[in-house]
């Protein structure tokens, strides 16, 4: 039925309604009370006359249909088939505890200053979508809100480690805060849960009065007594010195806590953090092209100064017979932003080219003091400067998706972390061969230092390889390709990395094996003496101490416990003999969900790769991965008070993961189109600009 036609039935019903016509009649009410109908009026009466008709003009009867239902007129939603009513709507109660506690959680995981529940923007809001909203929100009492939510999501957090079985692997970093010169060290912990999901939990973000070892240890320690945390399996930092005998100390303190406390007494405890190695030795090659990163900088500063600008220059590009491509400014900090400018730039070479032999604005802008620097303004770039940046690309490419790859701390960054750095020497070594003499040059002295580091994946953390080999990809044969081809096939070097790797996972293995036997035997213990029979306790209790006495039920646990060691001791060989998995084209692998499903045919097998397949491979925040100034707090977190600066990036944290909302590193094509979009935004507010300052008629010349 159309919108019309609805409307014009609901008016005919409602004239049938007020002419007073039908069998019952209308009821009045008399004089003394008494109800009566029209037909039982007198002739005394006055004779009756029909209401005004009164027709519904309002949009709402477009959507309604006017029905009588029960003697009671109500009005029927056009999409329903139903003609009943529905009286169990009922009112939605303020809920002030609530109220207060999405206030803080909207604070917090956007990052707000707190005095924004004082804004009048945010009363105006309340007022709004609250009607009994009480304007009693202050900056104080938002501040005791988030400290009351921080300490209830941790007691909560709490609870996962309160049994002491858990074992997690840990990363830590120092961030400095330039507000108030404070350093605060951050340590996050890693672990793989009952339902075969990566876990992450930042346990602890204090101050810190120094950054030497014993500092860094003794912070450790005492972040792990106050979560109860008794095991660990691998610990990710930095490659510094303190570092090193930060970890040699907690080594020590943790072997304290019992055997179980590390794994193979803390020898593979150690995890370099990659990201840190690879941007000691993107950070030398930027360096050594400053200048004409610098150069390149300026001229795209230069586009971007004014909208006439712009246009000359995709003239140039129209002209010069390249694409179009979005130019973006860099971040000096942050070595990837470099990579993409540049990336972009040389694509536009032609186009920048052109304007230097054409536009005589664009050399006279180079020829210009710097006001920061009191100099020239370095550049504009020349043949001999694209040369120089085209082959630093090349060797930033290299170094950019390795970096991406192992800082999505999920799953497969460890089980991809040594296909990565195999990339990255692979890659170093065959460009040291390269014809040009300047690559040759620039791809040694990277190989130089990563090789000072890794040494051809002699000197890596033998659980980066192992968690190649939990990848049922992969397995060892990738590992196998790997140090043939780098250092050739049937070479003492390969054939040694191989053996290595193996002996490596059978010790690993039966070290597991041992300790869940001991920790199903304690379980077995605890249970026994929770509901065991008290009556065979005091049989055996009374027995002489040289009485021989042989049970046959004991004869076959032992048997038991033999077939188990002998079917365990079989599931690495198992799983290393079997064809690897075969992934299908187009579609993601997730090495979790294949463990997930196996874990019953791997019961001791699986439970090492948990924990392997949860160690870490750089100490960085995703965000921070590329960051080559260090870690540093922005101005209003550093000005808040240590306790308060915990409670909120803590609390941040817990927050995303519960709500499951921690933004993803974006991937390459995801920054392009950013940078595509910030460019149209760009074009637009420099038209609106110059409309404003020059007029209509100067834009349409």
């Amino acid at each position: 039925m159309s919108s019309v036609s609805r409307h014009e039935s609901n008016n005919d019903l409602l004239n049938e309604e007020v002419q007073g016509g039908g069998e019952e009649g209308v009821q009045v009410e008399t004089s003394v009370g008494k109800k009566r109908t029209e037909t039982e009026r007198s002739s005394s009466d006055f004779p009756p006359k029909s209401r005004k008709k009164i027709a519904h003009s309002s949009d709402i009867w477009q959507h309604f249909t006017r029905i009588k239902h029960d003697r009671k007129r109500n009005g029927r939603c056009c999409d329903s088939d139903d003609d009943s009513s529905d009286d169990n709507l009922k009112p939605i109660k303020y809920d002030p505890d609530g109220f207060k506690r999405s206030v803080s959680e909207m604070v917090v995981l956007n990052g707000l200053p707190f005095s924004f529940v004082e804004s009048e923007g945010f009363k105006r809001f309340c007022h709004n979508v609250i009607p009994v909203y009480e304007d009693d929100v202050s900056t104080r009492k938002a501040t005791s809100d988030i400290v009351a939510m921080f300490l209830q999501e941790k007691a909560s957090l709490k609870k996962l480690f309160s049994d002491g079985k858990k074992r997690v692997s840990l990363t830590v970093d120092i961030w400095e805060a330039p507000t108030t010169l404070c350093s605060y060290m951050i340590v996050t912990a890693f672990w793989i849960d009952v339902n075969w999901e990566l876990q992450k939990r930042i346990l602890s973000f204090k101050p810190v009065t120094d950054k030497e070892g014993e500092t860094i240890a003794r912070n450790l320690i005492e972040c792990l007594d106050e979560w109860g945390i008794e095991k660990v399996f691998t610990v990710t930092v930095n490659n510094t010195e303190s570092n090193d005998k930060a970890l040699t100390l907690f080594k020590e303190a943790m072997r304290l806590k019992g055997a179980n406390a590390l794994v193979k007494d803390g020898e593979f405890l150690h995890m370099r953090c990659c990201a840190h190695i690879v941007n000691l030795i993107v950070k030398e090659s930027i360096e050594r092209a400053s200048d004409s990163i610098a150069a390149v900088r300026n001229a795209v500063k230069y586009v971007q100064s004014s909208f006439t600008r712009l246009k000359s220059f995709e003239l140039c590009a129209e002209t010069g017979n390249v694409t179009k491509s979005s130019l973006s400014l860099d971040s000096i900090t942050r070595w990837d932003s470099t990579y993409l400018m540049l990336k972009a730039a040389l694509k536009l070479r032609v186009a920048f080219e052109k304007m230097l032999d054409e536009d005589k604005l664009y050399g006279e802008y180079f020829l210009e003091t710097e006001k920061e620097t009191g100099k020239k303004r370095v550049g504009p770039p020349i043949s001999a400067t694209w040369d120089e940046l085209e082959r630093l690309v090349g060797f930033l490419r290299i170094f950019f998706h390795c970096t991406v790859g192992y800082s999505k701390h999920k799953s497969e960054a460890s089980s991809n972390g040594h296909n990565d750095i195999a990339n990255i020497d692979w890659n170093l070594i065959e460009l040291s061969n390269n014809d040009d003499e300047e690559v040759q040059k620039q791809a040694k002295s990277m190989r130089d230092k990563f090789e000072k580091y890794w040494d051809g994946l002699i000197n890596i953390n033998p659980l980066v390889i192992v968690a190649s080999v939990f990848d049922p990809r992969k397995k060892m044969k990738f590992s196998s390709l790997c140090f043939e081809m780098l250092h050739g096939k049937d070479s003492l070097e390969a054939n040694h990395l191989t053996s290595s790797i193996n002996t490596v996972m059978r010790h690993l293995y039966e070290e597991y094996i041992t300790m869940l036997d001991k920790q199903s035997q304690e379980d077995a213990a605890a249970n026994q003496s929770d509901h065991g029979d008290s009556k065979q306790s005091i049989v055996v209790s009374d027995l002489p101490d040289n009485e021989l006495f042989i049970r046959t039920d004991s004869l076959y646990e032992m048997m038991l416990k033999k077939m188990r060691e002998e079917q365990a001791g079989k599931e690495l060989e198992n799983y290393l003999i079997e064809p690897v998995e075969r992934q299908s084209l187009g579609s993601d692998y997730d090495v979790l969900s294949w463990w997930k499903r196996k874990s019953w045919n791997y019961p001791v097998l699986s439970e090492l790769a948990r924990d392997v397949l949860a160690i870490q491979m750089s100490s960085f925040a995703p965000e921070s991965a590329f960051c080559t100034s260090g870690r540093i707090l922005d101005p209003y977190r550093s000005s808040l008070t240590p306790y308060i600066t915990e409670a909120v990036i803590c609390s941040q944290q817990w927050l995303q993961t519960s709500f499951q909302s921690e933004a993803p590193l974006p991937t390459l094509k995801e920054m392009f189109e950013e940078l595509d979009f910030l460019e149209s935004l760009g074009n637009l507010v420099l038209i609106t600009f110059s409309y404003l300052l020059n007029g209509e008629y100067w834009l349409s010349n």
